[in-house]
């Protein structure tokens, strides 16, 4: 994952926004402006540690909490609104479930919040007339970051509400060398996602079509080792608020991850079919929803 400082091919916008970070004055949201591949959602991640990195405030660092949270997608105040269905539509149930409830409350231990939406003109009318109302008086250490290729199919009304930062289309050379690391590192964040979800029981079918996905063993067993990790430290921090049941089904997890990324790198098993074993594994050891006192 990139740093802000790390970020290839955008010069001026990089410029732009880190001195909207040396000054305190980074906007409340942004449109990203630019054509696909050219680097919009990895630039908006880079903010977002930025916003919130640990070590390097204003910077980003890679490796402290926030960083690797960030990076791993599983910090609780940095969300990707992405696309859902046949049609590839941001409807509105997710504004209403996972942007608006986060905005009653403060960020939960970012000092910033920052929502990026992938593709903002993908937004069905009535999440974009949400949306809307929402970023009419967003609240305070929020930040919205819109990802469009064709900001045009934005209501215009949202378009004015936004900082424009217009990408460049990135030269074929560079294009191509990015387009190699990315398909390897989206492979990977799409297959522990889908184990993600299928392990918290919301649909088989996805991880059995990302392990399809997965071109190379590589990518499968990147992938197993990063839901391992993810699994080691959701245990850590159950242990560390007093959620042993939470640990327990984490920790278990974690081992059934590590079994089967064994059972594929030394005993050459199919792919597919280890990662169904690993929701067979997987399917009781339950996480409850922790409720804050």
């Amino acid at each position: 994952m990139l740093t802000l400082g790390q970020v290839r091919g955008q010069a001026r916008v990089v410029e732009l926004l880190q001195r909207a970070l040396a000054s305190g004055r980074v906007a409340q949201a942004y449109l990203f402006a630019g054509p696909q591949g050219c680097g919009k959602h990895s630039t908006g991640l880079a903010l977002a540690k930025a916003l919130n990195c640990l070590r390097h405030p204003n910077q980003g660092c890679d490796s402290c909490d926030a960083c690797s949270k960030i990076d791993q997608g599983i910090h609780p105040d940095v969300r990707t609104l992405e696309t859902q269905g046949a049609q590839a539509r941001i409807p509105i149930e997710t504004i209403r479930k996972e942007v608006i409830p986060a905005l009653a409350m403060p960020p939960h231990e970012a000092r910033a919040r920052v929502f990026l939406i992938e593709e903002a003109g993908s937004m069905a009318g009535p999440a974009a007339n949400a949306l809307l109302k929402t970023l009419e008086e967003p609240p305070p250490r929020t930040h919205f970051i819109l990802g469009s290729v064709a900001p045009v199919r934005l209501l215009p009304t949202i378009r004015s509400r936004c900082q424009r930062v217009n990408f460049q289309a990135l030269p074929a050379d560079l294009a191509a060398s990015l387009r190699g690391d990315e398909d390897t590192a989206d492979d990977i964040r799409n297959l522990c996602d889908a184990m993600l979800a299928a392990s918290e029981g919301r649909g088989l079918v996805n991880i059995l079509d990302a392990a399809k996905s997965a071109s190379e063993r590589a990518t499968l067993l990147g992938a197993l080792e990063q839901y391992a990790q993810h699994c080691h430290l959701a245990a850590r921090r159950s242990i560390e608020i007093g959620a042993s049941d939470n640990a327990k089904a984490y920790a278990g997890r974690a081992l059934s991850a590590l079994e089967t990324l064994v059972a594929v790198r030394d005993h050459n098993a199919h792919g597919q079919l280890a990662v169904e074993h690993l929701l067979v594994a997987t399917r009781g050891l339950a996480v409850k929803p922790v409720v804050s006192a």
